[in-house]
């Protein structure tokens, strides 16, 4: 299933948020999750990830984050802890 995947990367938009050493978030919104990964400064990491196939379902997604408070988006980061470090593992397999 995942070598399927490959093929049809530039159709998943990625939303994720990164925590650097300090503990600030930050959300973003690629289509190239090369970019994001490469993008990472020292001592950050992506701790919540999330798959669209729609742009649009997307950025909506993106925009809530950014409307969420912080101790709202850190409950929601670990409520979907165990879903991001599988989707990671999917997305760092795709950019290889």
């Amino acid at each position: 299933m995942l070598h399927n995947l490959k093929g049809h990367m530039q159709m998943i938009h990625w939303v994720y948020i990164s925590e650097d050493e300090q503990g600030v978030l930050k959300t973003g919104l690629l289509a190239d999750f090369g970019k994001i990964w490469s993008a990472l400064k020292a001592g950050e990491r992506i701790v919540y990830l999330r798959a669209f196939s729609d742009p649009f379902d997307a950025s909506a997604h993106k925009h809530l984050l950014d409307d969420l408070s912080q101790s709202s988006v850190r409950f929601l980061i670990s409520k979907q802890k165990e879903k991001t470090k599988v989707l990671l593992r999917v997305a760092l397999f795709l950019i290889q």
